[in-house]
């Protein structure tokens, strides 16, 4: 069963080159992270917070929320942000969770704790046993005793 995730994500866009070039300017062409002075070719435009945490509508290339850094600055944030973005979607999937026990709770009852729920779910969604069309069941060894054949 496929969850739908409770959030979406900002789209992202290519950066215009006048974006770039203002971006640079206002740090001075060093790297915001660490003070290092930015080449070219050797360094990124990072989102703060990143794109992954950020809210559908928002605009991807707010100059406020993009910064130009190193590439070793880079490759030292990004485990963090990977870690940050999967922690968040966990959260959001565990409030998801919630939400639906919360909403499928009977009136005067508590709410099932996430183990339960998932007992619960799993029990309704398994495949029911053999059915029985007979009064005796299938490979039995002896039929059923019946009023007639009593024992």
């Amino acid at each position: 069963m496929q969850r739908k995730l409770p959030f979406r994500r900002c789209e992202r866009r290519s950066l215009p080159n006048l974006l770039r070039a203002k971006i640079m300017l206002r740090q001075g062409g060093r790297c915001f992270d660490c003070g290092t002075r930015l080449t070219l070719g050797k360094f990124v435009f990072d989102h703060r917070p990143p794109l992954a945490l950020r809210a559908e509508g928002e605009n991807a290339n707010d100059p406020d929320r993009l910064v130009a850094i190193c590439r070793t600055c880079d490759q030292q944030k990004m485990p963090r942000d990977i870690r940050e973005i999967a922690r968040t979607k966990r959260l959001a999937l565990d409030y998801q969770d919630f939400v639906d026990r919360m909403r499928d709770k009977v009136p005067g009852r508590p709410v099932p704790s996430k183990s339960q729920w998932k007992k619960l779910v799993h029990s309704i969604e398994r495949p029911l046993g053999p059915v029985f069309t007979s009064a005796t069941p299938p490979n039995a060894r002896e039929p059923l005793p019946t009023k007639n054949n009593e024992r």
